[in-house]
């Protein structure tokens, strides 16, 4: 009989497993930075949504916050890839608007996560706006333009 090398072999035993796992690590990276994505997208839309809701009831608050718990609820869920959709928090003051939402990731293997020891990446995604009163945004047009203010 003849005697044949087998380093290849051993070599692709050792080589495989961390190829394999690199591409995993990738694609589990890529899908957390495309639900961060889509959470920003969606914060983005309850606040414009929002911004409406809050013009269409500036005489009641009580109203407008309930509208605007419906329209967190109506979001999406289940459009994430890889993560758990958390909580969005809707804050009302005056004429501010804040919406907040949080989901996480759960990564399958245990080794993989080097920073935490619960397995899990975290992430926020909010938005802020302040609606403008109409007065101010004439007055300001006017005097961005040059036009004569107001004579009383």
């Amino acid at each position: 009989m003849r005697k044949k090398n087998a380093y290849f072999t051993v070599e692709a035993a050792l080589v495989l497993p961390v190829v394999m796992s690199a591409m995993l690590l990738g694609i589990y990276l890529f899908c957390y930075q495309y639900d961060r994505c889509l959470l920003e997208q969606d914060m983005g839309w309850l606040l414009v949504r929002g911004m409406a809701v809050i013009a269409e009831n500036a005489d009641d608050a009580r109203n407008a916050e309930k509208e605007l718990q419906n329209l967190a609820a109506q979001i999406y869920r289940e459009k994430y890839a890889a993560w758990k959709f958390g909580k969005v928090r809707i804050g009302l003051e005056r004429n501010k608007l804040s919406c907040v939402g949080a989901g996480e990731l759960v990564f399958p293997v245990p080794g993989w996560n080097f920073l935490n020891q619960k397995h899990r990446w975290k992430a926020e995604a909010g938005c802020n706006a302040d609606r403008l009163s109409p007065v101010f945004y004439i007055r300001q047009y006017r005097k961005l333009h040059g036009l004569p203010g107001e004579t009383s």
